[in-house]
């Protein structure tokens, strides 16, 4: 059996919650994507 750890993300006041203020989700087969909520930008929209 294999146990996955997973690292908890701080969000600070004003970044985006879905990508965690980087702007982009990586991809588990590589490369990168743009976040849809904050639109690459990293900060909430509301």
């Amino acid at each position: 059996m294999t146990i996955m750890k997973y690292k908890r993300k701080r969000i600070t006041h004003g970044q985006c919650s879905y990508c965690a203020g980087k702007g982009y989700h990586q991809l588990l087969l590589g490369g990168s994507e743009t976040c849809e909520h904050c639109h690459g930008s990293g900060k909430s929209s509301s």
